[in-house]
């Protein structure tokens, strides 16, 4: 019931005082109820309404089209209006989340292409702990192209140098490579040694003296069956790590590593600046081998990404080139295929004339000496100066004006003013001349005191007058 109608409501003439009493309680109930307790439909979307309102308006319809919502904070906050736009915006969005997908693939490295191996292909063995199984894997692509050159991994990641009663390297290396016949063996190590060694004599502890001498043992052992077994040794040497004390161990067997490799002439590769930055410490990221920054270790700070694989083998190629290196330059071209070359023009028969650059100087005449003549066209059998000087030996004769004009001759005109040189060559018989007239020696030279004397008492005389003197 609306208050208009409430309102319209009359009490009939005649009734009691009573009856219209109970009406007039019954209206202001009524009012009241309808003033304080609004719809329970409009309780959220409407701001609490006066009496005002009710009788005034204020733009009921207005404030019922725009609706609000309530947050935390107990504010109350105008809902942004509906729009035909925001749906194509909403669509939009979802395009675009889906896009990475996408770009994420176009830009993920091409693989390289694998080429079929040749039977006689030369083994690069590969052997270690888990860094050399990804040591292999970054050689694998880097020699996916060349198809004299395969990649074999003989890697056991949890295996080392101490704990031999897990995996024995020194037992393993020498039927490993009496099975492979490898052109050169590539060993990593030493990521599992840190730890002591067990042995009949009791435990060594990690880095006692007794340890170092053990290990390095150990090190020259499997130096020692690559040299026995003649095949080329490449020891790569072992990466920093995110732990300080790994780090500091791992320069030590990188030490040894190398005086290893060195004594049975195999090659050391050192690793250690393409992962630590200018401050020699560990990174987790930095360059690839292509130039951009990525991932180079996972994020236990030891394994390494992909990206780490291939920058392990860019250090170790260098060294395996050394020995497997066999495509000569006539193998590579029957690999890249035949080549058809034009054939060769014969001069006699040419049709026609081979082209003459404008700039030329043979065409004004730039490439004949002065004074030398006409240029002599076609085989000439005088033998050119060259020729006489080197093969027979004889000079090419004296011209007057010439660099090796050593003749004597009468000083010109311009020289000498006399008919003849005051001497010359055979003019002076010096032993006529000590017969007949000696030879006189030039008069002794003074001394300087007596220049001296001579000098003041030679202006001493000059300063006299002359009737004194």
């Amino acid at each position: 019931m609306s208050l208009r109608s409430v309102t319209n409501m009359g009490v009939r003439p005649g009734a009691g005082r009573g009856a219209g009493t109970a009406a007039l309680v019954a209206l202001s109930l009524l009012a009241f109820l309808v003033v304080t307790v609004p719809p329970s439909s409009a309780v959220a979307q409407e701001r609490p309404r006066t009496i005002l309102d009710m009788l005034f308006g204020n733009s009921p319809q207005k404030q019922r089209n725009r609706p609000y919502r309530i947050d935390n904070r107990n504010t109350v906050r105008e809902e942004p209006r509906p729009s035909h736009r925001q749906t194509p915006r909403r669509s939009q969005r979802k395009s675009r989340s889906s896009d990475p997908a996408p770009q994420a693939s176009a830009r993920a490295p091409a693989q390289p292409a694998v080429a079929e191996k040749a039977e006689d292909a030369k083994v690069v063995l590969v052997v270690g702990d888990f860094l050399a199984a990804s040591l292999a894997n970054g050689l694998k692509d880097v020699y996916a192209d060349r198809r004299m050159v395969t990649v074999k991994a003989a890697a056991n990641g949890s295996s080392g140098l101490v704990r031999q009663d897990h995996y024995d390297w020194p037992e393993k290396l020498g039927p490993l490579i009496e099975e492979n016949h490898p052109a050169v063996v590539v060993m990593m190590i030493g990521s599992n040694d840190r730890q002591p060694i067990y042995g009949e004599n009791g435990t060594l502890s990690l880095r006692s003296p007794e340890w170092n001498a053990e290990y390095e043992r150990r090190v020259g052992e499997i130096a020692d069956i690559t040299a026995k077994h003649q095949v080329p040794l490449v020891w790569v040497g072992a990466p920093p790590f995110k732990f300080d004390r790994m780090s500091e161990d791992m320069v030590y067997f990188n030490d040894l590593y190398r005086r290893a490799a060195q004594r049975v002439s195999g090659e050391y590769v050192d690793v250690w600046e393409g992962f630590v930055d200018e401050n020699d410490d560990f990174i987790y990221s930095g360059p690839s081998v292509g130039g951009q920054t990525v991932q180079l270790r996972n994020s236990d700070g030891i394994t390494m990404t992909e990206a780490g694989n291939d920058k392990l083998a860019f250090f170790a190629q260098k060294a395996i080139d050394r020995f497997v290196a066999t495509e000569t330059p006539a193998e590579a071209l029957s690999a890249g295929g035949a080549i058809v070359l034009p054939p060769l023009a014969s001069a006699a028969t040419a049709v026609r004339s081979p082209p003459v650059s404008l700039a030329d100087p043979s065409l004004d005449g730039g490439d004949a000496l002065l004074g030398g003549g006409a240029t002599r066209i076609g085989l000439s059998l005088e033998p050119s100066p060259r020729d006489k000087l080197v093969l027979n030996g004889r000079g090419t004769g004296n011209v007057d004006g010439r660099a090796d004009d050593f003749a004597w001759n009468d000083k010109s005109s311009a020289v000498s003013t006399g008919e003849k040189p005051v001497a010359y060559k055979g003019s002076l018989d010096l032993t006529k001349i000590r017969r007949e007239q000696g030879i006189k020696p030039l008069p002794e030279m003074p001394t300087i005191l007596d220049a001296i004397m001579d000098d003041w008492s030679q202006s001493n005389a000059e300063a006299e007058p002359k009737g004194n003197r």
